[in-house]
């Protein structure tokens, strides 16, 4: 979830509320941003509770004309049809990502980013750092390296035997697994935030 900045028509609670009903926000994760936006001194700027993709590609860590492109994507548990959906459409290099979480934060104080970062590393997401600082305040990205990629079909040739369908059930199964996982460790460490700032405020 990519978030408008906060402007004179309404507050970024207002905004929330606004992406919510568009469709803009992972599903379920409004409430959680919420919690957030609700301490004084932290402004959520862009959030995803992690995703699962079927990305076309010899390189799919590379975007562009000679790196990958996303051929599905949800935030939700993928089944073995939509697997079966996109092999079937003939592309001859295939692999299955799961990303994991990502919350990006604008807060007012190094004091205040300081201790979020450290709660942050205490509950799995060890990939985080200060991105930018600037009269706006500081930039936090709080990222989990919970994640993996694995080759379905590589230079047409299948790595994953597809006409097995206990094959391709286990790779989905391992992939909804994490999925879920990320989810609650996201969960986890909003939940940690909001109880490390009582009175309503991080300064």
């Amino acid at each position: 979830m990519d978030k408008k900045d906060r402007n004179s028509e309404g507050s970024i609670l207002d905004v929330l509320v606004e992406e919510r009903d568009i469709g803009y926000l992972d599903p379920g994760i409004d409430n959680l941003l919420v919690e957030l936006n609700s301490i004084s001194g932290i402004e959520t700027t862009s959030t995803c509770t992690g995703r699962i993709t079927l990305v076309e590609g010899k390189r799919p860590w590379i975007r562009g004309e000679e790196g990958s492109r996303i051929l599905y994507k949800t935030h939700d548990p993928v089944r073995l049809e939509n697997i079966v959906e996109v092999l079937s459409r003939g592309f001859c290099n295939v692999w299955l990502k799961v990303s994991g979480p990502i919350l990006h934060i604008r807060v007012v104080s190094a004091e205040c980013a300081k201790s979020i970062l450290l709660i942050g590393r205490q509950h799995g997401f060890k990939h985080s750092g200060i991105i930018s600082m600037g009269e706006d305040g500081i930039i936090l990205e709080l990222m989990s390296g919970a994640q993996f990629t694995a080759p379905i079909r590589i230079d047409c040739i299948n790595i994953v035997n597809i006409g097995s369908e206990k094959a391709l059930k286990q790779l989905v199964e391992l992939a909804n697994m994490v999925l879920q996982e990320n989810k609650q460790r996201f969960h986890n460490l909003v939940r940690a935030i909001s109880a490390a700032f009582p009175d309503g405020g991080c300064s």
